[in-house]
């Protein structure tokens, strides 16, 4: 019988073929740079160097390239190398404005300003803790975890101090499923017991049209900054979709922005994902107005929490370039990648991204580099499409750890500070008998009133039990001579199984790379939908 290619070993080098190609293009042949002429060897590395910056936590990705320009030797490549091939890398010399691109060079080629490395431990302590009390009460329970990027909460709470420090009255936030409940915490300030509620099913009607993860809807909250000034902060709602949410997220900021007076009044932040930044148009189409007279915002934080993962699926074969971030490139935009392993790094880029914002009213694209701790969701096993990968990550310590070790912190008493708290918000949300409201529209709705849609509005979108079983068995079958993965095989079985048994939907659209829906009257009553698996792309 004959051995079966090893697709990884394949894959990998094609990509290594395909960087090497794509190398050579830009490439010339026989540069001398002298290393003694400052200028043209930082010029080198503002050009080159973020091909050669450490970005990748866990060393897998993202190594780097080999660039004739930029092999010098001497005390002035030393110096460059630092500023531009460490765990911050810059892409700004595609910029035609030679003042934008001195303003970014003179900040990145400067020691960095002092931060506060505890406030900066708290946030990450908390987050962490967060995500694995979760993970301990409702394990096997989907929640898009932010572990393994949960320097995003420090990023943003300096971003909203630095945007209360210029004027910010109001920042709306757009972003889609991952790290959402952890934003919505430690950023906007909910309590984790309204989070905990979602979980504990405290009232069950409300979450009818929910979809596969906790609070699509929005949420609203305010935030204090270091000098006591106060912004309103608003999490746009946002369908399983990704981006659908950067139109609707940017259209509201410029209503408020029309509304309070001023672009600097109201900044807009947007979350992306990696593989949805790198693949899904809407956002392009969105950030391609941003300069475009009766459009543009002003310029807004595009933020990539990127985790070097798509579902499945790893970098190399979700975009055609090294970084997920490349498409920005078309626009005169600056893009920062920043190893989020490195969090007085990510401190500095939030700043400098902030402040670029309000000094030139543009966007401003900061790719953060991290990775996933779990599945896509927590219920999928990542060891079979990413064993080499997930080998690392059981092993590599939470990003809380890492830092209170770096600075010499014993940690150990806050951790289980918290931890208590958040279990204590977790009892709290057992007792509650009322799902809690995230969100308050603003004043300016007070006149107005809504109702339910009358009962003669609904619609009988039911089938039989018996076509769901029919369906259901055509969905998990599969050639009896197809070698199947055990762990598939076992979900199959289990697949027409329960719906057979007609007591609850098999899987959501997360749990697989294609689902189909069906109207179900076995699930939630007459207007529900049941959604079940079909076989996994090749």
């Amino acid at each position: 019988m004959a051995r079966s290619p090893d697709f990884q070993a394949i894959r990998i080098a094609n990509y290594n073929r395909y960087m090497a190609s794509t190398t050579q293009e830009y490439q010339r042949s026989s540069l001398l740079i002298d290393p003694h002429d400052r200028e043209r060897v930082f010029e080198a590395f503002r050009r080159w160097g973020y091909l050669q910056a450490q970005l990748d936590p866990l060393g897998q990705y993202l190594a780097p390239q080999m660039v004739p320009e930029l092999d010098i030797q001497g005390d002035f490549a030393d110096e460059a190398r630092r500023y531009y091939c460490g765990t911050i890398a810059a892409e700004f010399m595609h910029i035609p404005d030679p003042a934008k691109r001195e303003w970014i060079q003179e900040r990145l080629e400067t020691e960095s300003a002092p931060v506060d490395q505890k406030h900066i431990l708290e946030l990450l302590t908390k987050a962490d803790l967060f995500e694995q009390v979760i993970q301990s009460r409702y394990l096997g329970t989907k929640r898009f975890s932010l572990e393994g990027v949960t320097a995003l909460i420090p990023f943003l709470d300096e971003v909203l101090n630095d945007a209360a420090e210029r004027g910010a009255v109001q920042v709306v936030i757009a972003m889609s499923h991952r790290g959402r409940l952890n934003v919505m915490v430690n950023t906007v300030g909910k309590t984790a017991a309204d989070m905990f509620a979602k979980f504990e099913d405290v009232d069950p009607r409300s979450v009818l049209g929910g979809g596969d993860v906790k609070y699509h809807q929005g949420a609203t909250g305010a935030f204090t900054g270091r000098n006591g000034q106060t912004i309103n902060l608003h999490l746009v709602s946002n369908p399983s979709h990704l981006e659908a949410v950067d139109p609707v997220a940017t259209g509201r900021v410029r209503a408020k922005q029309i509304r309070m007076g001023g672009e600097e009044k109201v900044l807009p932040v947007m979350i992306h994902g990696d593989a949805a930044f790198a693949g899904q148009g809407i956002w392009a189409e969105t950030m391609n107005l941003a300069g475009v007279d009766g459009y543009t915002v002003g310029g807004g934080l595009h933020i990539i929490a990127n985790n070097l993962i798509g579902f499945t699926t790893e970098p190399y074969e979700t975009n055609s370039s090294r970084y997920s971030s490349d498409l920005a490139k078309r626009l005169p935009v600056p893009i920062f990648h920043v190893n989020s392993e490195d969090p007085d790094a990510v401190l500095r880029i939030a700043r400098l991204a902030t402040e670029y914002r309000y000094t030139f009213r543009s966007d401003v694209v900061v790719d953060l580099v991290g990775y996933r701790r779990h599945g896509h969701s927590e219920v999928d096993d990542p060891t079979i499409t990413q064993p080499i990968r997930y080998a690392r990550i059981k092993d590599h310590p939470p990003l809380h750890e890492i830092y209170a070790k770096r600075i010499g912190v014993d940690n150990s008493k806050r951790v289980q500070e918290i931890t208590a708290e958040i279990g204590e918000a977790q009892k709290q949300a057992t007792k509650l008998k009322k799902m809690p409201r995230l969100a308050k529209l603003p004043e300016y709705w007070d006149k107005y009133h809504g109702g339910r849609l009358k009962p003669e509005y609904d619609v009988e979108t039911g089938i039989s039990s018996e076509q769901v079983a029919q369906i259901s068995d055509k969905l998990a079958s599969y050639p009896k001579d197809f070698h199947i993965h055990p762990k598939i095989k076992k979900l199959l079985g289990s697949t027409r199984c329960t719906t057979r048994s007609c007591r609850k939907p098999v899987c959501s659209a997360s749990n697989m790379d294609t689902a189909v829906i069906i109207p179900s009257p076995w699930f939630c009553g007459r207007r529900s939908s049941a959604i079940l698996p079909m076989a996994r792309r090749s």
